[in-house]
C-alpha cells in the first residue's frame, strides 16, 4: 500500500470536518483575544493552531485541553457581559445567550478531540500523550494566570514588549511537553535531567550576566543580588523583610518535594559539572563527619551571622563582599571537593538550602522505595547516586537516606526494578507519571519565570 492511500483512509471525511471545525474555534477564540487587545494570547492561539497541524500524538490532548479551557473564557466573558449591561441598564440576554452558546460548542469540541485523542494513541503511547497534553496546559494556565495576577513583570518578554508578554507562553509550555516526555522515559531520564538542568542554569545566569552588563529588563526586581542558593533565606534574614523566593521553594518543595536540589536550584548544575565523570570515591572519616553536619553547621552560622550584622548596621557594600566570597567558597568547594571524591559534595556537605529541603521534603507525599524482595543487592544505585543517598542499610530498610533528591537516576539503571518512586495511595506507574508531569511544569515556569 502506498503511503498516499494510506494517509487517504487514515484521514477519513470526518477527520477532516473535525479538522476545520476545531481550527474555526481556534480562530474566533483567537478573534475574541485580538478584541481584548491580548495579542500575546493572539499569537499563543495561533501556536496551538500550528500545533494542531502536526502529528505529534500529544497535540491533540494540548488542543483539547486548550480548547476546553476557552470554554471557561468564553464562559467568563459571558457573565462579564451580562453584569456590565445589567449595571448600565440595556438589554443583556442576547449577547449573553450567543457567547454563552460558543462556549458550550468550543467545550464540546474540546471533548470530543479528547475522545479521538484516546481512540488514536496506541496503548503504550496513550499515558505519555496525557501527560505531555497536560504538562503543556499546566504550564500554559500557570504562566497566563502569573502574568495577570503577580505584582511584577514575571515574563521576562513582557519586561521588553509590555502586551505581548504572552507570546512567551506558548513555545515555554510546549518546552513543559518535551522535558516531560524526556523525564518519564527510563531510557533517557539520566541524560535528559542533567542536560535540562544546565540548560536552565545556563538561562538564570546568562540573564544575570546581561543584568550586571546593564540590561536591568533582565533582573525580575530591577536590583543585583548574589545568585547563590543560601541567600534565599540569609537575605530576608539580613534585610529585615520576607521576599518571594522562600515562599516559591515551600511551594515547589511541597509539590515534588527534595526534587527543588536536583532540577530546580540554579546553583546544583555547577556541582553536578565539577563532578561529571568521575566515579564516587569511598570518603575519608573528616568528609563522612561534613556529610551528617556541614550543612546545619553552615545552616546555622550563615544565619547566626546575618541576624548579627544586621543588627549591627553593616554596610549594603559589606554585606555584598561577604556574599561574594561565601559564594566563591561554594564554588572552591565544588571544585575541590565534588571533583576529587565525585558526587554532589557541596550539595551535601555546605548547601544549607539543601538541608532546609530534605527537611521540607518530610512534608511531601513522595519518597523513593526499595523492594526487598526483587533487591538482589547488586549495588548498582549505590554506585551511582551522587547524592550517596543510598546504602545497604538504607536499601535493607526500603528506603534511600533523606539527602535523596529524588533524581530516579537510580530507578532507571535497577536491572529488577526494586527502586520506585511512590505516592502515598497510588502505584508506582500513577506515581512516576504525575511526578514527572509536576516536575516538568515547574521546571518550564521557571524557566520562563528565571527569577534573577
Amino acid at each position: 500500500m502506498s503511503m498516499r492511500s494510506h494517509l487517504s483512509r487514515s484521514f477519513t471525511l470526518g477527520q477532516c470536518l473535525l479538522w476545520l471545525w476545531t481550527a474555526l474555534m481556534l480562530i474566533l477564540l483567537g478573534a475574541h483575544f485580538y478584541r481584548a487587545s491580548e495579542y500575546g494570547i493572539v499569537i499563543c492561539t495561533v501556536g496551538v493552531l500550528a500545533l494542531f497541524c502536526s502529528r505529534a500524538a500529544w497535540s491533540r490532548w494540548a488542543v483539547a485541553l486548550f480548547l476546553l479551557w476557552g470554554m471557561v473564557e468564553w464562559t467568563s466573558s459571558a457573565c462579564l457581559l451580562a453584569q456590565t449591561r445589567l449595571m448600565m441598564g440595556v438589554p443583556w440576554m442576547r449577547g449573553a445567550l450567543i457567547l454563552s452558546a460558543v462556549a458550550v460548542v468550543t467545550g464540546l469540541t474540546g471533548v470530543v478531540l479528547a475522545r479521538q485523542a484516546m481512540r488514536l494513541a496506541r496503548e503504550q503511547e496513550a499515558a505519555d500523550a496525557l501527560l505531555r497534553g497536560a504538562v503543556f496546559m499546566a504550564v500554559f494556565l500557570s504562566l497566563f494566570y502569573l502574568r495577570l495576577h503577580a505584582p511584577l513583570d514575571m515574563l521576562l518578554l513582557e519586561r521588553f514588549f509590555p502586551g505581548l508578554g504572552a507570546a512567551e507562553i506558548f513555545p515555554v509550555a510546549c518546552y513543559g511537553a518535551f522535558a516531560a516526555g524526556l523525564l518519564a522515559d527510563p531510557k533517557r531520564s539520566r541524560k535528559a535531567r542533567v542536560r535540562l538542568w544546565l540548560a536552565f542554569a545556563f538561562v538564570f545566569f546568562a540573564q544575570f550576566a546581561l543584568g550586571l552588563l546593564g540590561v536591568t529588563q533582565m533582573l525580575l526586581t530591577g536590583r543585583i543580588h548574589v545568585p547563590v542558593p543560601a541567600f534565599i533565606l540569609y537575605g530576608p534574614l539580613f534585610r529585615g523583610e520576607m521576599n518571594v523566593m522562600p515562599f516559591i521553594v515551600l511551594a515547589s518543595t511541597l509539590l515534588v518535594g527534595s526534587a527543588w536540589c536536583s532540577m530546580l536550584c540554579y546553583f546544583g548544575p555547577f556541582d553536578a559539572l565539577a563532578s561529571q565523570g568521575r566515579a564516587l570515591r569511598p570518603l575519608p572519616p573528616f568528609l563522612k563527619g561534613l556529610m551528617r553536619w556541614g550543612r546545619p553547621v553552615v545552616l546555622a552560622t550563615g544565619a547566626g551571622l546575618a541576624l548579627v550584622l544586621s543588627r549591627a548596621g553593616m554596610a549594603a557594600g559589606t554585606a555584598v563582599a561577604l556574599s561574594i566570597a561565601y559564594a566563591v567558597l561554594s564554588l572552591l568547594v565544588m571544585a575541590l571537593v565534588s571533583r576529587r571524591w565525585g558526587g554532589m559534595l557541596h550539595c551535601g556537605i555546605f548547601c544549607p538550602m539543601g538541608l532546609l529541603v530534605a527537611l521540607l521534603g518530610r512534608l511531601s507525599p513522595w519518597r523513593l522505595r526499595v523492594d526487598r524482595a526483587a533487591c538482589d543487592d547488586c549495588g548498582a544505585c549505590e554506585k551511582l547516586c551522587r547524592w550517596r543517598a543510598i546504602t545497604p542499610e538504607s536499601r535493607a530498610q526500603g528506603r534511600a537516606l533523606m539527602r535523596c533528591t529524588l533524581c530516579r537516576d537510580c530507578v532507571a539503571v535497577c536491572r529488577n526494578k526494586a527502586l520506585s518512586l511512590r505516592c502515598v495511595g497510588m502505584s508506582a506507574a500513577l506515581s512516576e507519571t504525575l511526578f514527572c508531569g509536576l516536575l516538568a511544569s515547574l521546571h518550564a515556569i521557571f524557566l520562563a519565570a528565571a527569577m534573577v
